[in-house]
């Protein structure tokens, strides 16, 4: 491993679980870095400001998701190429776990995720099974708010995670590299069954009222 990386590393993995020295980060301390809730619902980013054990990489960055009890934290390790590294974890109630089947494990590297084709749409920095739930929410119009790259060429839509560089994404399908930034704004709600039989009652009401005044006028009195 790149010692600048191994360094970062350990330097995460002791404020995480703690040492003989200092006991570890909790849940709230977490929440206090980030500023949950005052700045919102998330998913809410910190950034740790520059130290000597960080000097080897670019930036450490923590996403934090409230929200998602099987995915709280993501941790992201970002090296001076460019390279990103990813791990997750969540809070039990004691100390940091890693969810079942997620990435954890601070000793290795780990490339960060690439673009996931699920349904017609690409989801970029999410592991398989984010990139599926938000593709459901996508699907019915729930994922508002979403950022998403569009590709003017082919209609391609890149759903990027907030550890993602959207400036740095091309087009997966046809390589396009100059995509629009776009938000999901979801779909149009549906009308209230009531409320739609309503207007069309008033709609009807007005039809007749003028077919009558029309009727009035050309048969008289």
């Amino acid at each position: 491993m790149d010692p600048g990386l191994e360094a970062a590393f350990r330097y995460v993995e002791r404020l995480l679980f703690g040492d003989v020295s200092r006991p570890g980060l909790t849940i709230y301390d977490v929440e206090r870095l980030v500023g949950y809730p005052a700045k919102g619902e998330g998913p809410l980013t910190y950034t740790f400001p520059r130290a000597k054990a960080l000097s080897g990489v670019q930036a450490v960055r923590l996403y934090y998701y409230p929200k998602d009890p099987s995915l709280q934290l993501i941790l992201e390790i970002e090296e001076l190429e460019g390279r990103k590294h990813l791990r997750h974890f969540r809070w039990n109630g004691f100390t940091w776990e890693v969810p079942e089947g997620k990435r954890g494990d601070l000793r290795s590297t780990e490339e960060g995720l690439g673009p996931l084709k699920v349904g017609e749409d690409y989801f970029l920095g999410f592991p398989r099974e984010e990139a599926m739930e938000l593709e459901e929410a996508v699907r019915k119009g729930e994922a508002l708010g979403a950022k998403y790259l569009l590709c003017p060429r082919c209609g391609t839509r890149v759903f990027y995670a907030p550890s993602v560089r959207p400036t740095e994404v091309a087009c997966p399908r046809c390589g396009n590299a100059t995509l629009l930034f776009k938000t999901f704004a979801g779909l149009e709600p549906a009308k209230d069954p009531l409320e739609a039989l309503a207007e069309e009652q008033r709609a009807l009401r007005r039809t007749l009222e003028e077919l009558v005044a029309y009727l009035k006028r050309k048969l008289g009195p």
